[in-house]
């Protein structure tokens, strides 16, 4: 089941009861909760059900001092059971998005619920400069490799700054590894800008930068030491920011209409290619304060419907620079979307960035054209986004190559896609098996054998049941499969799932209306 809604409480008790409207009925959900290390039991925390059904009206209580909870007179259903515990939420045997939903009924136990609390780990620190004195509401980004839609990612996990004493904390994370990075403003600096009469004054020796950097001292992301989490672990680390000269860069070249103003970003590239949003002093058409290294600057003034890029620059920084606007590379992908039938209005083009998680997006406009503009160059995987029914149904491509489901970006490529999209995703029911009875918890993946609608691979996880229902899947043939251990599993690396492919189930779909599909499940290899 995935994690589609969000609990509100409603009542609070070491048991509760259920009415939606429906005659009383004695089936129970029932079990305790506890805490990693060691599954010690968990007083106090709230445990929250929900029906499918009525979402809008789930039941909170709390468990005892033995980590036990009960809800009684439950009419038969599926059951979202959910735990808050000290600021975090987590759902029954949750993977990722996924989770294992309560089936409640005749012939089903739904009393013997052993819901363990995963120990969430932490990563801690402090920010000071040469002269130990603490760096406050400095930008502080933490970088994660991990799994997203079944490939291995390193983007940005998170942004915090630093507290008055230069300290900060990011809490509630997964096992994994994860990157460091801070970047901030020496309190005492004076960038100032040059004179406007164009006279140039002597630089003052306080002119100074803090470069963006890496844990433990780096200044490049390749550079960078990587911090591994287990469950429940803590790292502590420190920072020491030294101050450099600072650099300026002007810039002309942008057409100067009444009321517009250039819209200037400049970014460094963090681990994972991910770019990282510096902020910076703006006076006239100059930035100051700006430490030696490698930049990417973009330019963009304001439109009427969305900005028109001016196009991007890598620059080297050693030191001050004048850019000039007209020689950015501009890089796009627009395009048209030919459908039988109008246009849904929030229709959308999805691309991401399969390296680091950077998703670009652009609406369909009623004639089916698109322009994502300014997209940073990479690796994207392609869908259309925002309407439940519809799929590529053909993909063309002018400029690039789309191959597998994704689509190559390189910079200054400027790219026009033709999308024929239909109608006609459907989702397929079934249960998974283990020695001929139901298994539950178990990742269950539908692979497509066609890759020319896209990569994206249906997944669900089993219930207690061994029920599982996978969405959005279009028209074609695919491998069902059901994994018993998911975790850490690169589902979307056809290298890793190769060996598990011969134990799958062929399945054509659409599946007939109303079956019900088994599935041997497959153990980790």
């Amino acid at each position: 089941m995935t994690r589609e809604w969000l609990f509100w409480v409603l009542a609070w008790g070491a048991s509760g009861l259920l009415s939606y409207g429906q005659p009383a009925a004695s089936f129970r959900i029932a079990g305790h909760v506890v805490r990693q290390p060691g599954n010690q039991p968990a007083p106090g925390a709230r445990v929250s059900i929900a029906m499918d059904q009525h979402r809008d009206r789930p039941l909170s209580c709390v468990t005892n001092e033995k980590g036990e909870f009960s809800f009684t007179g439950l009419p038969p259903a599926k059951y979202t059971l959910q735990v808050d515990d000290h600021g975090r939420s987590q759902l029954f045997q949750q993977l990722d998005e996924f989770s294992t939903a309560v089936a409640v009924g005749s012939g089903l136990d739904s009393e013997h619920i052993l819901f363990t609390l995963d120990s969430p780990a932490s990563i801690a620190g402090s920010v000071r400069d040469e002269d130990g004195d603490p760096v406050r509401e400095a930008s502080v980004y933490l970088f994660s490799r991990s799994l997203s839609r079944g490939i291995f990612q390193t983007g940005l996990k998170g942004e915090t700054n630093t507290s008055a004493g230069g300290t900060f904390r990011f809490s509630h994370l997964t096992p994994g590894i994860y990157y460091v990075a801070v970047v901030g403003h020496p309190w005492y600096a004076q960038n100032v800008p040059t004179a406007e009469s164009g006279m140039q004054e002597p630089r003052s020796e306080i002119d100074v930068a803090f470069p963006l950097t890496y844990y433990a001292g780096a200044t490049t992301p390749e550079a960078a030491t990587p911090i591994k989490l287990a469950e429940g672990g803590k790292a502590e680390v420190q920072f020491t920011l030294h101050a450099v000269p600072a650099l300026r860069i002007a810039f002309d070249g942008a057409e100067k209409e009444p009321g517009k103003q250039t819209q200037i970003l400049l970014t460094q590239l963090g681990p994972g290619g991910t770019p990282i949003d510096l902020s910076t002093s703006f006076s006239g058409s100059e930035i100051t304060g700006i430490a030696p290294g490698s930049y990417l600057f973009s330019a963009s003034l304001p439109g009427k419907k969305q900005h028109l890029a001016l196009g991007s620059q890598a620059l080297s920084l050693t030191a001050d620079s004048t850019v000039h606007l007209g020689n950015g590379i501009k890089t796009s992908v627009s395009g048209k979307v030919i459908l039988d039938g109008n246009i849904p209005r929030s229709l959308g083009i999805w691309m991401g960035n399969v390296s680091n998680g950077h998703v670009a997006f652009g609406l369909v406009d009623q004639d089916g054209s698109f322009d994502i503009a300014q997209i940073p160059p990479g690796r994207y995987e392609l869908l259309l986004a925002n309407d439940p029914n519809l799929y590529m149904q053909k993909v063309t491509v002018k400029g690039s190559l789309f191959a597998n489901g994704e689509i190559d970006v390189p910079a200054g490529a400027q790219i026009e896609l033709t999308i024929t999209a239909a109608a006609g995703l459907s989702k397929v029911n079934g249960v998974v098996l283990k020695d001929k009875r139901p298994i539950a918890g178990a990742m269950v993946l539908l692979i497509p054998q066609d890759l020319s609608h896209g990569r994206y691979i249906p997944r669900d996880q089993s219930d207690s049941d061994g029920t599982f229902t996978l969405y959005s899947a279009a028209p074609g043939r695919y491998t069902l499969l059901a994994i018993e251990d998911g975790r850490g599993l690169a589902y979307g690396d056809p290298a890793v799932m190769a060996p598990y492919l011969a134990g799958g189930r062929v399945v054509e779909v659409p599946v007939p209306k109303d079956a019900s599909v088994e599935v041997e499940v497959q153990p980790r290899r």
